[in-house]
């Protein structure tokens, strides 16, 4: 990969510079080894006389990623290979650790710095070194960076056989007094394991105990003890650290990369192969942000790996027709923020942690935010395309991975993560309109915000994993889910209690809404309405408040007094992801009282806007019902019910159910046997015991006997009469229509 350009790339470096010889024969030309053409070409023995070569990494003293490269990408290797090329002195770029980008580890390695310089002396003819020197260089991470340029501008004296052990042992003495012998043992420590303290909890406090008993030894307002602070400032950062690593990841989602993500095309169609397969484990939903719910727009992810690059598509459902809220212009347009957008982070198993965020139209900004900093400059070289229809638009995203820690300005710097050294990773999607914003992620934080790295989820590549986790957070999301497994058991009072507290806790006004949202919602069910109604006074977010409040109002069947105090309440001014809620509640009024026409307006504008699998189900029932109820029409009334056939979800419902039991028994009353049977046969209701167990071979027999077949009626009414899994009621109405059947009790057919 190092050298796939390489013949390319420097042979025009030569034919530039013979040209150039001929007309200034003193003139040099530099080009540096870099990226894919920092191997020597194999195309070219010699480089013109006139041609120098920068190496990019030709030292590489501090490498967080571990190894410096193997075989011919190894440093010692480049340079080697690169004095055969050249007749000329090489030179040397290197990139040292930038504090002001986050470095934070204490890479104290003089003799890493003494032994890479020495190897270059004789060979090479300088070096241009990059560090972080900004305005505050004089008090900023100067306890670090000065130790890098210290030993490096001391190692160019003296020649190839300078010691840089001399040099190391003087400055510990001259530079610390007193603490020379503890200073000595915290950096000899720090040489030997900076690199696993980012993982290693028990390195980290070592090395910070170390650098105590230094501390310990000199008078704080001292020479020795202000040069001591220095260091002590620095170390913030890994103190920090510290204290994270002593913090497990709680129980986050994971998502698991399943084979090669081959042949994709980055066009925003999604159509290729391996997304149309892609393994469910490499596949999720987003979930609202800050409570864990489904959202009420959608968003599905699926993840791939191939040859060095990570690959997502994401699928954005949106409401049909609706146009898009379009922030950005161009790439790393600070409007991005103030439209609907994508953001993907990633922490890799060697950097914590990139953002990068797309837009509908395909803009991209992207941000490293190492160490709680903004590297506005990053760029992760990502290649995207989205594509923008009627109901959803979709963002596909490469994303190359390097392991060159060389160019920290250009690409998300990792491996490929594995179950031992996992990525983490979350992708959130905002969605903001006049009337409102909603904000999902794969992973909940329970928070307002995206930026939670401890609630970053697993992902990884090879066999399913266990990943160890720390007991889980009393935050929201966990307090909620408790209280919602009690009220999923029937344990009402518990779970009302459970609401309120969580309610009472410091949470924010959309949390608040919610959790006292379902402890009403577990009053109505106690019958407890006065109860509710105080619940539904103390929501903080209107809309919410007024649901609730419509609600209480049903659950007491006071259909026109809900119609009297919000007939005309302007519920498309709710925020977006309450309005399905408000119709819904309406419509059900108006529909309760016998106003077909509003109650049909209100639910259907309701369904348009649920994406809820369940509330979709239960909506179209309200229509179905609706309409053969009060607006008489059971042709419209049909074609409600067989949309619930057609479902994919939730088809294991009461509500599926009763919806295709309607649909079949309007297909009957109009004549259509035939289709009514098949329709009652989309269901295995062979495989039910209990109530739908009889209900639905009983209709499939009644249907039967109204066709004039009276054979087949008695042999599924038998068949009811001899199942013991039915409730005895049915049994015994199977029985008499039997009965009633052969003493010619029942009309036959139509």
């Amino acid at each position: 990969e190092r050298g796939r350009l390489s013949n390319h790339v420097w042979d025009f470096v030569n034919r530039v510079a013979k040209e150039i010889g001929k007309t200034h024969p003193n003139a040099k030309v530099l080009n540096c080894a870099y990226g894919v053409y920092t191997l020597p070409p194999l195309n070219i023995e010699k480089l013109e006389p006139n041609v120098v070569v920068c190496i990019v990494g030709g030292r590489r003293p501090i490498n967080k990623a571990g190894s410096k490269g193997e075989g011919e990408s190894a440093p010692e290797a480049l340079r080697a290979g690169w004095v055969k090329k050249t007749d000329n002195p090489i030179l040397i770029f290197e990139n040292y650790p930038f504090t002001d980008r986050g470095w934070y580890l204490p890479s104290f390695a003089p003799h890493a710095f003494g032994v890479s310089i020495n190897a270059t002396k004789g060979i090479s003819q300088g070096e241009d070194i990059w560090l972080s020197a900004g305005r505050d260089f004089d008090t900023v991470g100067i306890g670090f960076n000065h130790f890098m340029v210290y030993f490096t501008a001391r190692m160019y004296w003296g020649g190839k056989e300078q010691d840089v052990d001399t040099i190391y042992r003087e400055y510990c003495r001259l530079f610390y007094g007193p603490a020379e012998k503890e200073i000595l043992a915290f950096f000899d420590y720090c040489e030997a394991n900076w690199l696993e303290m980012e993982k290693d909890k028990a390195k980290a406090d070592r090395c910070l105990e170390l650098f105590s008993l230094a501390q310990k030894k000199t008078d704080a307002e001292s020479v020795y003890g202000k040069r001591l602070a220095l260091i002590d400032d620095y170390l913030k950062g890994m103190r920090n650290k510290s204290q994270q690593l002593g913090q497990k990841r709680g129980p986050v989602p994971s998502l698991r990369l399943v084979g090669d993500a081959s042949d994709i095309v980055i066009d925003g169609k999604l159509d290729e192969a391996y997304w149309e397969n892609c393994p469910t484990a490499a596949t999720g939903r987003l979930r609202e942000l800050q409570t864990g719910r489904a959202p009420t727009f959608g968003t599905s992810i699926k993840a791939g790996w191939q040859s060095g690059n990570v690959y997502f598509a994401i699928r954005c459902d949106e409401h049909p027709g609706e146009k898009l809220n379009q922030g950005a212009t161009q790439d790393d347009d600070a409007a991005l923020w103030y439209g609907d957008a994508v953001e993907i982070l990633l922490e890799t198993e060697s950097h914590s942690y990139y953002q990068i965020a797309v837009s509908p139209s395909g803009t991209i900004t992207d941000v490293d935010r190492q160490g709680n900093q903004r590297q506005m400059q990053w760029d992760s070289k990502a290649e995207v395309a989205t594509q923008i229809a009627d109901d959803h638009w979709t963002i596909e995203i490469r994303i190359p991975v390097t392991q060159d820690e060389n160019d920290p300005l250009h690409q998300v710097i990792g491996r490929q993560p594995t179950p031992s050294l996992p990525w983490h990773f979350n992708i959130c999607r905002q969605r903001i309109r006049d009337n409102g914003a909603e904000y999902s992620a794969f992973s909940p934080t329970g928070t307002e915000g995206f930026h939670q790295v401890m609630k970053f989820a697993q992902f990884y590549d090879g066999k399913s994993t266990k990943f160890d986790a720390a007991p889980p957070e009393p935050d929201f999301l966990e307090t909620n889910r408790v209280a919602t497994d009690l009220a999923r058991k029937g344990k009402h009072e518990d779970a009302l209690t459970a609401f309120v507290a969580i309610a009472a806790g410091k949470v924010t006004d959309f949390q608040k809404s919610a959790a006292l949202e379902q402890a009403a919602i577990s009053a109505r069910i106690l019958k407890d309405f006065e109860r509710a109604e105080k619940l539904a006074e103390q929501i903080p977010i209107e809309a919410v408040s007024k649901t609730v409040h419509m609600e209480n109002l049903l659950g007491q069947r006071k259909a026109e007094e809900l119609i009297a105090e919000f007939g005309e309440e302007k519920i498309e001014s709710w925020p977006f992801w309450k309005t399905a809620d408000g119709y819904d509640a309406r419509g059900r009024a108006f529909s309760e009282v016998g106003n077909g026409d509003r109650a049909e307006s209100d639910l259907t504008r309701a369904l348009e806007l649920v994406t809820d699998p369940a509330d979709w189900l239960n909506l179209l029932m309200a229509i179905g019902i609706n309409r053969e109820k009060n607006l008489k029409d059971p042709t419209a009334a049909l074609d409600a019910y067989r949309q619930m056939v057609t479902a994919k979800k939730n088809t294991g419902s009461a509500t599926y159910y009763r919806g295709v039991q309607s649909a079949a028994r309007l297909m009957q009353e109009s004549g259509d046997f035939d289709g009514a049977i098949a329709t009652l046969k989309q269901v295995d209701y062979g495989k039910l015991s209990g109530v739908w167990g009889g209900t639905f071979p009983l209709q499939v027999a009644d249907t039967l006997l109204a066709a004039g077949k009276k054979e087949e009626a008695l042999t599924t009414y038998q068949s009811v009469a001899n199942n013991a899994q039915v409730p005895e009621a049915q049994r015994k109405m199977a029985t008499d229509a039997i009965r009633n059947i052969r003493f010619g009790n029942i009309r036959i057919g139509k």
